[in-house]
């Protein structure tokens, strides 16, 4: 675990579990701000995370939720009803997720000698910075994963056995990925069963398992009497577990993704063997530090750590291949499993320079990313749009937008509504229409606005009930006229 002289040397650097997190998420914050720099960008479920958060300040959801569980929204619209915008409610949500997820990574390497560049150099991992003013849920539902692994490693405590039940339904409420949390709880269960009986804990430790598998189900209910299914829609045709080879493959092409960025997948070719082999290989390494702190735990909480990490991979590799869900090579499917792997290796990694050496080859990927920036590609520049409409907009209005213009979701605490032109008229309710150009590669030169849209702006426009606001060629806004 290195050496007590470091410990001794640099025990300046060793501050309480709340300043260091406190820190880490400063600085977290500071790359994320590095990489937005450019402005606001929101991705196609970061838009409607938005919009969902604006919706749920005024009337509570109907249903657990639709293609995403509403847990994440719903707490963002708790602050979007004292008066935060519906954006940064969620970056305050992703903000306080990463600062408790700091926490208790903090607590976990409590005796490590390098603890200090550990959870920094965790909250600097690139993926983390994009996640956090990206307002997606994969930080709150890594918090949702290690609030379970503090709580397995206490059991048999009674206060611990009820917050893994908690913690379970949590992580389902943020995501449907979530159900791994809940098989993560009932292995355990399997797993202490020894220690809970010398306790005198066994049947009370069940019960929590059975109530929140209730809870789990009760709430995956409600979807199927609204919609007809239990993960809130049609997951499409399942490919069935024959493709868990290849989704395995998939899960570990996220961890260069997550850890590196800058589309180090891009050049690998998928179909041919190299991709194959340097994918199975990278979930074949995470398998085996799992594997090698059960059997062999440097902690008390290596094996919970190892549950629910392992849990996590496989788990949403098998869910992959019953439901049409985001493909696995994506950097934000890593993301709940970096911080309870990065403690398993920081146990099992002795020597010190070691240790620090993978500390600032972490932060100093997080550093070219933030530095590189987020891609532009995501969405065309609607700032421009902003001011003309800021002065003309009431806090009723709502906004039609096209797909490359989301990210007016997040400059206004109005709400907003994706639409297509070709069913616009003067009977819809919306009073602004903004319409944006697809940026054609990451450092966003954006295309012209399509010919087909921009000739129905302009039949709109010559109608005579609607007028320009912004009329350039990357970008357009047009108001009804009110007669």
């Amino acid at each position: 675990m290195g050496s007590t002289d470091f410990s001794s040397r640099f025990s300046f650097l060793k501050p309480g579990a709340h300043p260091l997190a406190f820190a880490a998420t400063v600085l977290g914050a500071v790359f994320s701000l590095l990489l937005f720099r450019h402005g606001r960008l929101l991705t196609f479920d970061a838009y409607h995370y938005c919009e969902f958060a604006k919706q749920f300040a005024e009337t509570w959801p109907d249903r657990f939720g639709n293609h995403w569980p509403f847990g994440y929204p719903i707490a963002g619209s708790l602050l979007v009803r004292v008066g935060a915008p519906g954006y940064f409610a969620l970056v305050a949500v992703s903000l306080a997720s990463l600062y408790f997820l700091n926490l208790l990574t903090a607590r976990l390497l409590n005796d490590h000698p390098s603890r200090v560049w550990i959870v920094l150099a965790i909250a600097t991992t690139p993926i983390i910075g994009a996640e956090l003013l990206g307002v997606l849920t994969e930080l709150p539902f890594a918090l949702a994963l290690m609030g379970l692994v503090a709580s397995l490693a206490e059991w048999p405590s009674r206060r611990a056995l009820w917050a893994s039940a908690v913690w379970a339904v949590v992580a389902l409420s943020i995501r449907y990925a979530g159900v791994i949390a809940l098989a993560a709880l009932a292995t355990w269960l399997l797993a202490q069963n020894r220690p809970l009986r010398s306790a005198g804990r066994w049947w009370e430790a069940f019960f929590a398992t059975a109530i929140a598998g209730l809870a789990s189900g009760g709430l995956l209910f409600i979807n199927v009497i609204k919609s007809g299914h239990a993960s809130g829609a049609d997951r499409g045709n399942p490919e069935g577990l024959g493709a868990l080879p290849s989704q395995i493959v998939d899960f570990g092409w996220s961890v260069p993704s997550a850890l590196i960025a800058g589309g180090v997948r891009d050049h690998f070719a998928l179909n041919a063997w190299s991709g194959e082999v340097i994918g199975w290989l990278v979930f074949s390494a995470l398998t085996a530090l799992c594997v090698l702190a059960w059997f062999k735990p440097c902690s008390r909480a290596s094996r919970s750590l190892a549950l629910v990490a392992l849990g996590y991979c496989l788990g949403m590799c098998v869910l992959h291949c019953i439901g049409d869900f985001d493909s696995l090579y994506n950097a934000r499917t890593f993301l709940p499993a970096v911080i309870p792997l990065a403690v398993l290796l920081a146990e099992r990694i002795q020597r010190r320079r070691v240790t620090l050496l993978l500390c600032a080859i972490l932060t100093g990927a997080g550093l070219v990313a933030a530095v590189r920036g987020i891609s532009l590609e995501i969405g065309g520049n609607v700032q421009p749009a902003m001011s003309v409409l800021r002065e003309r907009l009431k806090p009723t209005d709502c906004v039609a937008i096209n797909d490359h213009a989301l990210a007016v979701a997040a400059f206004l605490s109005q709400r907003t509504r994706r639409t297509w032109l070709n069913g616009w008229d003067k009977t819809w309710p919306e009073r602004f229409m903004v319409v944006s150009g697809k940026p054609q590669n990451r450092a966003g030169d954006t295309a012209k606005v399509d010919e087909t849209l921009r000739a129905w702006t302009d039949r709109l426009v010559t109608s005579g009930n609607y007028r320009y606001l912004l009329n350039q060629p990357t970008l357009v806004v047009i108001e009804r006229i009110d007669r």
